[in-house]
């Protein structure tokens, strides 16, 4: 399994290169008016918008640096009736892959003020990485409040 690599306060993250769609360079965001915090901005992807979370925001409650390193990963998400949606996550640290065989794993959550991010914690190279599912990322809460807002007006 290939990970893509990413920082969430002083942690290290994880997600499977199959759940990204794309990595783009922290460019300007559109701002959006009236959304949580966390939601920083949109940009536009392939021809669809796509709504940003800072996961730093979300997670630790402290927004992500603009560093060269930080970057937006696009992924695609589930909703509870089955629509897939694209997601921008902006990170930290977006800078590295790492392919892992059969490694050992445990279960872990840390909370957020809206959620619990659920996973597994990987240990490859003496180094403890976060591994978590993109579905996971954004519970129904969560997802209310990102893809029930309407973006074009």
């Amino acid at each position: 399994m290939l990970l893509l690599l990413f920082t969430i306060g002083e942690e290290r993250y994880g997600v499977e290169a199959t759940q990204v769609q794309e990595v783009w360079p922290l460019l300007p965001l559109k701002p959006v008016h009236r959304v949580p915090d966390y939601i920083v901005g949109l940009i536009s992807s392939r021809g669809e918008i796509v709504p940003v979370v800072d996961i730093s925001r979300l997670y630790v409650n402290k927004s992500a640096s603009n560093l060269i390193s930080t970057r937006v990963i696009v992924i695609k998400v589930s909703g509870q009736n089955g629509e897939e949606h694209k997601l921008g996550i902006l990170a930290e640290h977006v800078t590295d892959t790492i392919k892992i065989e059969v490694p050992a794993t445990k279960s872990f959550s840390i909370k957020s003020k809206n959620d619990t991010l659920v996973g597994e914690e990987l240990l490859v190279n003496d180094q403890l990485i976060h591994k978590i599912n993109v579905n996971d990322l954004i519970q129904k809460d969560l997802y209310e409040q990102v893809f029930c807002h309407n973006y074009e007006s």
